[in-house]
This record gives C-alpha cells, structure tokens and sequence, in this order.
C-alpha cells in the first residue's frame, strides 16, 4: 500500500495504480464502514433502551425508520441506491435539527451569562463583602497573572486569555467593541473566503444573531422559555423571578442535551447506513468478505432492538488496523480526487472515486459535515472582507440596539471571547484586567467573575 500511495503522488503507473487504488479502497472502506455501522447501532439501541430517555413521537418515528433501514440493509432486502435518497434527507434533517440545537443554545448561554453575575446580587452587604475579602486584589492579581503566562505554549496562552476575557465585566463602548471586531476580520484578507465565513458565524452565533432555517416553531417549551428570558428586567429582577428563570434555565439546558445526545448518535447510525449504500454500489455481494457478513446478520438483530454483549466479541480488534488503512488511504484521496480527472474519466472510474470521498466526509469525525461544499477555494480579497464586516457591524448594531444593557454587556462579552487577542505585552493585559475587574463597581458582578476565574485556574491544579 505505501509503495502505492508513493507511485500515486508521484504520478506513476496511473492507468494501474488507480484500478489498484480502487480495488484496495472498496475493500478496506466497506469492511471499516461496516464496522462503524455495527458499534454505533450497537451503542444507539442499548443506550434507547437501558437509559429510556423521554421521545416525542417525532423522535421515535426517525428512530423506528433508521432502524427498519438497518434491518434492510443486513437482510439486503433493498437496493442501495433505493437508500440514498431517502438515507441523504433524513441526515440533512438531523443536521438542520442540531442547527436549531445550536441555537437555542447560543440564546441560553446569553442568559445564563446575565443570570450568573446576579447570583450574589441578593445576599446581604456585609455577607458579600465577606466573599469579596477572601479574594484580595493584589494576590489575586499575582496568582491570575502567572496562571496566564506560566504556560510556554503560545496557543495555550492564546486560548487563556480568550477565556479572561470573556468572563471580564464589559465597560466597552460599541464602537470600541466594532473596533475590535474589524480588526479581527482584516486577519482574513487575501485568504480562503471560506475560513472568513466560518468567523462570521461563530460571530453571529455567539451574538445570538443567527437564524436556524427550519424547524425553528418545533420545539414550544424552548421557544417559550426563551421569550420569558427574553421579556425579563433584568435590571430591577426580584429574587424570586431570579430563581425560577435559572430554573428554568437548568430545564432548558437538560432538555436540549437530550435531543443533542440522542441526534448525535442516531447520525453516526445514519452516516454509516449512507456510506455502506455508496459503497454498495460499486460492489457484487458475491464478492463480500466474511467480516461484513457477519456484521450484517447483527445489524438484522439490532433492527429488532435485539442486543447482546457476545455480539460484539468476534469483532473486538478488527476495527484498529483497518482505521489505520482507511486513514492511510485518505490521505491522498482529495490530491488523486483533483490532479487526475482526466485519468478517472477515461478508466471510468470518476463515479467510485466521488463517491469514496464522501464516504470518507461521512465516516470522520465530524458528523454534520456539508457534502455538498464546493472544494473550490475563494479569495477574500479587501473588498470583500470591507464589505462582510460592513454587513456583520450592522446586524450586531441592531442587535444590541434592541436589548437591554445587561443582555448587551452579555453579548458583547460573549463575542469577545471569540476574538483573537490584539494585546502586544503583558503589562496591557494586566492592566485591561485591573481595569475592568478590580474596578467593576458592581461588587456581586465583580466577586462572581473573580469566583469564576479562580475555578478555572484550579482546574489545572
């Protein structure tokens, strides 16, 4: 296989060497594909059916088709290609689901921010002024300053004061908060328009901007959680409205880890289930091996939500060597995929190998991959990158326009966690801090983050 992959890169031998090539990939994908299939159906339906989370109808009717596609699949009982279409939509609606998810979790975290800074806004003076002395500004400043720079890992660094910085009280004026985020944005000019694109959305997720397309009215009892936070005055909130919007903050956040868990691991199922139906294709199952066989008759039993421990037992150390080829394999795919078209068109072999590289999306490790992105590589030259941080300040600007200040400084703090850090010295790090965390003048705001911060620098400990 190494002499292969070399010959490959090289260009050598290619009317041979990509029919070997092809020949070694349907193998070792299928069998690795299969594999992937039989363990995330395998955890799936054990954890559906120990842990018996609470599904809506629309949950266990996806469950129930996924597996009926499964009990399909090992019977061969339908084509592939009969599977695909229905197999590509149903990942698109998993997909847009978590999108939704993501969403709503992007909201709650706006929230919980806000709420987190009143936690001690209610305690009697002298019992804050207490939490406040176990924290003195000198030492404090000492111990937060070595855990920042200790490390001498730059991207650690880098990562330590984006969190500081997001936790921080915020006593920044929009326009230094644009400012900022400009700066950020010149960072992609004349680089890949996709990886600038990306920043915006973590931009506009983290602002709480951003609108999921579809299925957004699907979930009432987060919608209607979210405009009760929405509608509150957090500037005059009475105790007891505190508590039961982080109550019901704590519920929102339980119910959206149980549609994330439970998606999750259903399009691991349902990546698997599509890569074996492309795989299919290109295949006659007389030439099956016995690995995939044997994987077929278990995923016939896990249809029916029949599982046992020995199941698993003739497969346990299959899995390792085949990754190691699989990934061996891949790492020239995308390069034979672009540089020999030609090649491919003419031995007839452009179908397989398109196919392949959408397995291999499917089978990694990010489960929600778009298989339709283009590969074609965009510049962000100047204009483009003045006018998408023209676009992004004027939907941020609405945005902050229309909430409340403590929801604004929520916001802004969350944005600016996501920020590269332009500080040159450390000094101008430690004075930002001093500023606007020794100097918060809200003491229950100013002894919450100095608690938040000191549970992070004791993680490492």
């Amino acid at each position: 296989m190494k002499q292969l992959i070399h010959e490959l890169m090289k260009g050598k031998n290619l009317k041979s060497n990509l029919e070997k090539y092809r020949t070694m990939a349907a193998v070792s994908y299928m069998e690795y594909a299969a594999l992937e299939l039989t363990f995330s159906a395998y955890t799936m339906v054990q954890e559906i059916t120990e842990e018996k989370p609470e599904l809506a109808e629309r949950e266990r009717g996806m469950l129930q088709s996924v597996l009926e596609a499964l009990g399909e699949l090992g019977r061969r009982s339908t084509e592939p290609k009969d599977l695909i279409p229905w197999v590509r939509e149903l990942r698109q609606e998993i997909t847009d689901r978590m999108d939704v998810f993501t969403c709503y979790t992007d909201r709650l975290l706006v929230y919980e921010y806000v709420l987190n800074r009143m936690e001690l806004k209610y305690l009697p003076e002298e019992e804050l002024d207490q939490k406040l002395a176990a924290f003195p500004e000198t030492a404090y400043m000492q111990e937060l300053t070595t855990w920042l720079f200790s490390d001498r890992d730059q991207s650690i660094i880098q990562e330590k004061l984006r969190l500081v910085m997001g936790q921080l009280p915020v006593h920044m004026t929009k326009n230094k908060f644009f400012q900022r985020i400009s700066e950020a944005m010149t960072l992609y000019q004349d680089g890949d328009a996709g990886a600038l694109e990306n920043f915006i959305y973590m931009i506009r997720t983290a602002a709480a901007v951003y609108e999921p397309v579809r299925y957004t009215e699907e979930y009432p009892e987060l919608r209607d959680l979210l405009k009760s936070l929405e509608a509150a005055d957090y500037t005059g909130l009475p105790e007891a409205a505190y508590h039961k919007l982080t109550a019901g903050l704590e519920e929102g956040a339980r119910q959206i880890r149980a549609l994330t868990d439970f998606y999750y691991g259903l399009q691991k199922v349902v990546n698997s289930i599509f890569a074996m139906c492309l795989l299919q294709r290109h295949q006659q199952p007389d030439r099956e091996g016995r690995l995939v066989k044997a994987c077929r008759s278990i995923w016939v039993c896990l249809a029916q939500r029949q599982y046992r421990d020995e199941m698993l037992e003739p497969l346990e150390g299959k899995i390792e060597p085949l990754l190691e080829k699989v990934s061996a394999l891949e790492s020239v795919l995308t390069e034979i995929r672009a540089s020999y078209g030609d090649e491919l068109g003419t031995a007839g072999l452009t179908a397989f190998y398109d196919d392949l590289v959408l397995v291999a999306n499917l089978l990694s490790d990010s489960l929600f991959v778009d298989l339709e992105q283009s590969s074609k590589e965009e510049r962000a030259d100047a204009a483009y990158v003045q006018r998408r941080t023209e676009e992004l300040l004027e939907e941020l600007l609405k945005k902050l326009n229309k909430v409340s200040r403590p929801v604004r400084r929520a916001l802004m703090g969350l944005v600016l966690e996501k920020l590269p850090m332009m500080f040159e010295k450390n000094h101008e790090v430690q004075e930002y801090i001093q500023v606007n965390l020794m100097g918060c003048q809200d003491k229950a705001e100013k002894c919450v983050v100095m608690m938040i911060l000191w549970d992070l620098m004791q993680e490492e400990i």
